[in-house]
């Protein structure tokens, strides 16, 4: 063969070589990293990237440098699969994955045979006393009755021992000796101790400690007003000292004196001094005085001379309907 013919072939086949030579290159540099995976249990399958290898652990694998998502797993086993990205570099690289068992809960066994009872031990001393704690909020009370009504009278009974007026819209205890008498301090703190069940189970309004109270100057006065007016006075016929002068309020109605009825009230005794009752005003200028209503002459008024605070008045309390 000639000289020439010999080069005319090298130039034909020269691409051929270059891109035999560039394959081989690529090949060379994609397996010159080497991952061996190992596991506990052995017999793993192994995923690369998504991709099934095929193979199970212990097993080498050719990779491309970087990263790369590993999956070993036992399919239908007790074990979880583990999942993990690996950074893959040039040369040889380990990696050992030890399973991890599902935790399962078997049937509870059977009990065990009770233990011999141990000594007691000694008494330890008592600890010092820790700090009081804050006061509790106080329990709000139970709703108390509201106030009843009629279309007819003023003084209307509510059958659960008060008395509503309709048109001072206080209610009053029925019976009005329930409390009897007392200075008038211990009047304030017994009225407002005043609670269902009270007055021998005659009280039954659902009313708690606080609901009652003593009335005030201007509700006796507003109260006895009609009364007055109507004449309910001790000066009737048998004179200004009569053992048994009404007092002054009037009747159920609103129309006469209690005197002549019909009235839901009770424990209203006829007699001349035992028509004072208490109310739960001061006098500004002697703090020793409060005002008491005087039932007999139709009168509220300041206490004075004996009739200071420590005079046994009358009790007869009300409170606010609802």
């Amino acid at each position: 063969m000639s000289t020439d013919e010999q080069v005319r072939r090298m130039v034909r086949t020269a691409p051929i070589v270059i891109v035999l030579l560039a394959s081989l290159g690529v090949a060379a540099r994609g397996a010159a990293a080497t991952l061996k995976v190992t596991s506990f249990p052995s017999g793993a399958q192994v995923a690369i990237d998504g991709v099934d290898t095929g193979k199970v652990t212990p097993m080498n694998v050719a990779l491309t440098e970087g990263d790369h998502i590993v999956t070993v797993q036992i399919p239908g086993s007790g074990w979880r699969a583990d999942t993990r990205t690996v950074t893959i570099r040039s040369g040889n690289n380990d990696l050992s994955v030890t399973l991890l068992p599902f935790m399962t809960v078997g049937p509870q066994g059977p009990t065990g045979a009770t233990g011999s009872t141990g000594s007691t031990g000694s008494t330890g001393s008592t600890g010092p006393t820790g700090p009081t704690g804050p006061t509790g909020a106080v329990a709000p009370s139970r709703r108390a009755d509201g106030g009843c009504f009629d279309n007819t009278n003023r003084f209307v009974d509510c059958g659960n021992g008060t008395v509503t007026d309709t048109v001072t819209g206080l209610i009053w205890l029925k019976d009005a000796a329930c409390l009897g008498e007392a200075d008038w301090a211990t009047a304030n703190q017994t009225a407002a101790a005043l609670k269902d069940g009270d007055c021998g189970g005659s009280l039954t309004d659902k009313s708690s400690p606080g609901d009652w109270r003593l009335p005030t100057e201007d509700e006796w006065s507003a109260t006895i007003a009609r009364a007055v007016a109507l004449g309910c006075l001790s000066a009737y016929p048998g004179g200004p000292l009569a053992l048994q002068p009404p007092p002054s309020l009037t009747n159920d109605a609103g129309t006469a004196c209690l005197s002549v009825g019909p009235s839901s009230f009770a424990g209203i005794t006829f007699h001349l001094f035992n028509l004072l009752y208490w109310s739960s005003t001061t006098s500004d200028e002697k703090p020793n005085v409060a005002w008491l209503a005087d039932l007999r002459h139709g009168l509220v008024g300041q206490a004075v001379g004996s009739f200071t605070k420590t005079f046994n008045g009358r009790v007869w309390p009300v409170r606010s309907g609802s």
